[in-house]
């Protein structure tokens, strides 16, 4: 599959994940179907356009007599689509699992361009036009049927998915009811999360026709970094080399977005073991990708291997691309050992250590928060002493914000200082709003910055899907 650079920038996506993906195509031989690498892994097939006749007559009657959809097959071993949207309703209501398995896998080596529309409608109808599907599993029954359909007809795929999720956003305005639905960008079909699929299917068979379809949307960078995302996910079906071809041929940002990208591609090598995907990532050339990599590495290494982890590490921790890889580890380290942490940060360069000690000293303050600031007190005033306050501090806000705004307060770095007293401050406010009330005139901020913190008393709202503080 040849990927053209794209003509979009893209933004931030959450790993993740942020859309709540939970399904993964594995990477196989490009002859093999889709629906049998998910379900079954056995079958010699294709899902590519053009490929559906038999050779003979023969083979079409014993093809129809061993299949589970048999009933619904033509004499050419064909389906049409009334019988395609029978054999999805007869999938729906078959309750044995590894019979609507094989019923699905059967399915899905039907499709066709002409018989596809009629599949997706039929099964939306199984499943009651809601996400999720019909019983366990329908979900990835539909994901696994978007996807085949964007392997054989990706653009009429997308035209019908956009269609259907305007005329639903065109009734919910209708019937008074705003925002995108629950669904997101469309809610019972024709969603974000639908496209997706199909794209991952697309891309597999062309990802050049579908990169140049997100190329085309207006507007939305998120939604356009999702959908990338998809054609990513697609490409590992043809192997993670094509994969990570794909991503280097894609523009950088300051956002790193390409090795964000990446991260989809490692969690594929880590299937293969942490140390064995770590050696692959030390071999990729481009440092947005390497650094990508590694971050989603080493968050999985330090918690199987920690002594592995350092010692893999430390031969990158000089350089840029591997900050969040390194504070990912000490991160993992800082659960059990944060003393060792701070040891083992001295040294680290100067941005890359001032992470790790707030990483550090907000794993111990939690644990032992005397300790800390015993060991706080002894360091000398640097700019990494002002990261392990801001750490030590913000943690401390939950249980002492009294201490903990004295310790914000004498932080040298105004921004720092500003933004961790500002911290301290929300945390002091819902837990004993008359004393932060009272302490806030003395605070060192000014009135604005006050006023805003007695407006957001409720703290950031967003926190929880963060993981916490976040980076």
């Amino acid at each position: 599959m040849n990927a053209s650079v794209p003509t979009i920038a893209l933004l931030t996506i959450s790993s993740a994940g942020a859309f709540g993906l939970g399904w993964f195509l594995k990477p196989s031989a490009p002859e093999q179907s889709m629906a049998v690498n998910e379900i079954h892994g056995a079958s010699t097939s294709s899902l590519t356009p053009g490929e559906r006749t038999r050779s003979a007559a023969s083979s079409a009657k014993g093809n129809r007599a061993a299949s589970p959809i048999a009933n619904y097959l033509a004499m050419d071993g064909t389906m049409t689509s009334d019988n395609i949207s029978a054999a999805v309703k007869a999938m729906a209501g078959e309750n044995d699992p590894l019979k609507k398995a094989a019923m699905l896998t059967a399915l899905l080596d039907q499709l066709t361009p002409e018989n596809a529309k009629a599949a997706f409608q039929a099964m939306r109808e199984a499943r009651g036009n809601r996400r999720g599907g019909f019983g366990r599993g329908g979900g990835d029954e539909m994901r696994l049927l978007l996807n085949a359909w964007g392997r054989i007809d990706g653009k009429s795929a997308i035209a019908e998915l956009t269609a259907l999720a305007e005329q639903e956003r065109a009734e919910r305005e209708a019937n008074g009811e705003g925002g995108r639905g629950r669904g997101g960008w469309g809610d019972r079909g024709g969603s974000t999360f639908d496209i997706y699929s199909v794209l991952s299917g697309w891309a597999t068979e062309d990802s050049t026709a579908a990169l140049e379809y997100v190329n085309s949307l207006e507007g939305d960078d998120r939604r356009k970094g999702m959908y990338t995302s998809g054609i990513v996910r697609g490409l590992m079906v043809n192997g993670v080399d094509e994969a990570v071809s794909f991503i280097a041929a894609l523009p950088g940002d300051d956002e790193g977005t390409r090795g964000r990208y990446m991260s989809t591609v490692a969690e594929e090598m880590l299937e293969g073991g942490t140390a064995s995907a770590a050696q692959w990532a030390d071999g990729l050339q481009d440092d947005d990708l390497k650094g990508g990599a590694m971050d989603r590495i080493a968050g999985v290494y330090a918690n199987e291997d920690l002594e592995a982890a350092v010692e893999w590490i430390n031969g990158h921790a000089d350089q840029d691309y591997a900050r969040s890889a390194v504070t990912e580890i000490a991160e993992e380290w800082a659960e059990k050992d944060p003393q060792s942490v701070i040891d083992w940060a001295g040294d680290l360069p100067n941005e890359t250590q001032k992470r790790v000690f707030e990483e550090a000293l907000d794993e111990w303050t939690e644990r032992d928060p005397v300790a800390a600031s015993e060991y706080l007190a002894q360091m000398p005033d640097s700019a990494v002493k002002d990261s392990a306050v801001e750490g030590f501090a913000k943690e401390l806000a939950r249980e002492d914000p009294q201490s903990a705004a004295a310790w914000a307060g004498s932080i040298a770095n105004e921004e720092i200082r500003i933004s961790t007293l500002t911290d301290v401050a929300r945390n002091w406010l819902r837990s004993d709003r008359t004393a932060a009330e009272a302490w806030l005139p003395t605070s060192g901020l000014t009135a604005e910055a006050q006023a805003s913190v007695l407006e957001q008393r409720g703290g950031n709202r967003w926190d929880g899907f963060r993981g916490g503080r976040g980076r």
